[in-house]
């Protein structure tokens, strides 16, 4: 280096024009958001300028905090920048490893005898290396100075680094504070357009200007954002105008308290769909005199609405069936106690006695009262069933049999049945009665006539269905569907359909309790119902059951009442129900049976074990306070085991036959029945051959 170049290089004055001409390039290069390649590169190029045999590079710090990268070094041969590219920081990794890692300068003088360099030297002979840090003194890289010949920094050199050292930093540090932030923005910009709701940014008022709507608004409301954007009027607009008041008070609420934004409400989708949306903002920070401006989402809640609707409708039926369970049974023991009193009086009675006529009427009275209290049963799920494997194709065979007899020739009767369709586990009277229901309903909503389609096929179910009166898990079902073309129901009729004592037939002509019988029943039997109508479009009931491996059982004829018989075995009878009680031991010991009566089960099992002669037979009510009748007759069969058990109940609690541990074959005298057939069954039971006694 001449004598001038050094004098220029220690002028004040010379140093300063160099290290402003180096800020300026730089920082301008920054500003404009020239690539950080491009940024270092210039950067060792303007000290190189000023500084003839200086080489200058820039090795950046990995995330990982150990590895250096090759940066920028325009003079240097491509060998040696690769060399260095992927060098482990660490005492002994050359000038630059090594200053990374002590995170202090370290200059070299004379490269060929110094230990650091035995790896890295390519024709250089002099290195002083420092690090680069940011603002908070994180290690970001390396600024690294060579020569060809040995000679360390002077002054002038020394400057020069410092202030190259803190602009690469600046760069580098600007670089990365760039980069995460493109990548906080790409990883929003993501989470908003995947969110399942619209994410939005807007002037608050009903006319406010739109700044920002993800592009779910499309997908949601059928609006594209461009439309969305270029109408501040158009979301008041599309807001139900029942709810538009919620969403106004809402708005004046943040704007006096700044509290979040909340609010629930309907909008119109563009093809007519109302979608409920939970609406939530916060004010942000804006300029003294702006307009306030919301950052929010607006949450789809239309499944989370009808699900809610669902479990309040569940929740209202259920009330509604442990209401009417509740009555049915208080009204059974009721009409058992009027039924067999009115029958006494009629047994005293000739046919042409005038009061005979009068003791007809009440005992049909009674009988159409005890349908009505089992249709009440059926409809809270806690009648007694009877299971069995049934031939569905069979069953709707002989559904269509009695269909054929009430529809008229006005309506057309379809059977539509899948080939090898699983079998089900039904009560068979009761799925009759069910399917009898439905399309008689369907009859009466097609008064000019039409067509009445009875269909079963399979279906599986890879997810949960949920409707609005019941839902199903995944799986197999068997599908029974009863179709009609006739005049359909609203939305508000469906809402209410299986609800006791509801009809849309006028008085006299319904009593209200037919499709609630067919709710409880499929309930009960492990299915699940559902209804699809449209107003002028007709209706489909759909009833899923369970399939059944099994093999069906033989299609046996119900067996006919046996007429009384009288006897003279003993009977123990337990009935806390005084009336019932009363008129059953006078009608059986009329018939010649030994009666022990007995209000409970402890008290029966008193007198059973100071009875000198033997039980015969336990007729016994199945829930009773203290002992029920499960537990009474097990202790009866321990002290009589010939003994047979003949269970009664009217408690409208379908549970008793499972909690009570019975099972299929238990023998249960369903409330209210009449004293004959009692007698009836008593006999029957007597005359079987002993056996275990199946509870």
């Amino acid at each position: 280096m001449s004598t001038a170049t050094r004098m220029s290089e220690n002028d004040p004055h010379k140093i300063a024009e160099v290290l402003s001409l180096l800020d300026k390039v730089v920082l301008e290069m920054i500003r404009a958001q020239q690539p950080l390649a491009r940024v270092l590169e210039s950067l060792c190029l303007k000290i190189e300028e000023r500084s003839p045999g200086l080489i200058c590079s820039v090795l950046l710090l990995d995330n990982d905090g150990r590895t250096l990268r090759d940066g920028a070094a325009p003079s240097l041969p491509g060998s040696y920048r690769a060399a260095v590219d992927g060098t482990k920081i660490g005492p002994q990794a050359g000038s630059c490893g090594t200053a990374a890692y002590r995170q202090q300068p370290v200059v070299v003088t004379d490269i060929a005898r110094d230990p650091l360099w035995a790896d890295y030297r390519h024709g250089l002979r002099a290195c002083w290396s420092m690090p680069v840090s940011s603002h908070d003194g994180t290690v970001l890289g390396t600024f690294a100075c060579y020569y060809r010949e040995t000679r360390g920094p002077d002054p002038y050199h020394l400057q020069l680094i410092d202030r190259a050292t803190h602009l690469a930093g600046i760069a580098i540090e600007h670089h990365r504070a760039k980069t995460e932030l493109r990548a906080a923005e790409t990883r929003y910009r993501t989470l908003v357009e995947r969110l399942p709701a619209i994410t939005y940014i807007a002037e608050v008022g009903i006319e406010g200007r739109w700044q920002f709507v993800s592009p779910q608004i499309e997908s949601i409301l059928g609006f594209s954002v461009e439309e969305w954007m270029a109408d501040p009027g158009i979301w008041i607009s599309r807001i139900h105008k029942d709810d538009r008041g919620i969403a106004i008070a809402a708005e004046a609420r943040v704007q006096q308290t700044g509290e979040l934004y909340k609010a629930e409400y309907r909008m119109i989708a563009r093809d007519g769909r109302i979608l409920w949306f939970r609406d939530e903002a916060n004010l942000l920070d804006g300029t003294a005199g702006s307009k306030p401006v919301m950052q929010g989402v607006l949450y789809d809640i239309t499944e989370h609405k009808r699900l809610e609707d669902q479990l309040r409708q569940a929740q209202k039926m259920e009330a509604v069936g442990q209401l009417a369970g509740g009555v049915a049974h208080d009204f059974n023991n009721l009409l058992m106690v009027m039924g067999a009193h009115i029958d006494r009086i009629r047994d005293r009675l000739l046919p042409h006695d005038p009061l005979f006529g009068d003791a007809a009427e009440i005992h049909t009275a009674v009988q159409r009262a005890a349908a009505l209290t089992s249709q009440l049963l059926a409809f809270s799920r806690k009648q007694f069933l009877q299971p069995r494997v049934l031939d569905i194709s069979s069953v709707l065979s002989g559904v269509a049999r009695m269909l054929a007899r009430v529809l008229g020739e006005s309506i057309e009767l379809k059977i539509e049945v899948e080939n090898g369709l699983a079998r089900v586990k039904v009560d068979q009277g009761q799925l009759e009665q069910a399917l009898l229901n439905l399309a008689l309903n369907a009859r009466d909503a097609m008064p000019d006539g039409g067509t009445l389609t009875l269909q079963a096929k399979s279906m599986q179910f890879h997810e949960a269905q949920n409707w609005r009166h019941s839902s199903v898990q995944p799986g197999s079902y068997v599908m029974l569907a009863v179709t009609d073309t006739g005049t359909g129901m609203d939305a508000a009729t469906q809402a209410r359909i299986f609800e006791p004592f509801f009809t849309t037939k006028g008085p006299g002509k319904g009593t209200g309790l037919g499709l609630p019988m067919v709710y409880g029943v499929i309930k009960q039997s492990g299915g699940a119902i559902s209804v699809y109508s449209e107003l002028g479009q007709g209706t489909t009931f759909k009833i899923f059951l369970p399939p059944c491996k099994d093999d069906a059982a033989p299609d046996t004829q119900r067996l006919a009442p046996v007429s009384e018989e009288k006897g003279n075995e003993t009977i123990l009878l337990v009935e806390d129900q005084v009336a019932i009680r009363e008129v059953a031991s006078v009608y059986l010991m009329g018939l010649g049976y030994n009666v022990l009566a007995a209000p409970d089960g402890e008290a029966a099992l008193r007198i059973a074990e100071t009875q000198q002669q033997s039980i015969d037979l336990l007729v016994t009510d199945m829930v009773m306070p203290n002992m029920g009748g499960r537990d009474l007759a097990n202790h009866i069969n321990r002290l009589y085991p010939q003994a047979k058990v003949l269970f009664m109940s009217g408690y409208p609690d379908f549970e008793v036959r499972h909690s009570e541990g019975l099972t299929e074959h238990a023998e249960v005298l369903q409330k209210p029945f009449s004293l004959k057939s009692l007698a009836s069954k008593a006999r029957l039971l007597l005359d079987k051959a002993p056996r275990t006694v199946e509870q």
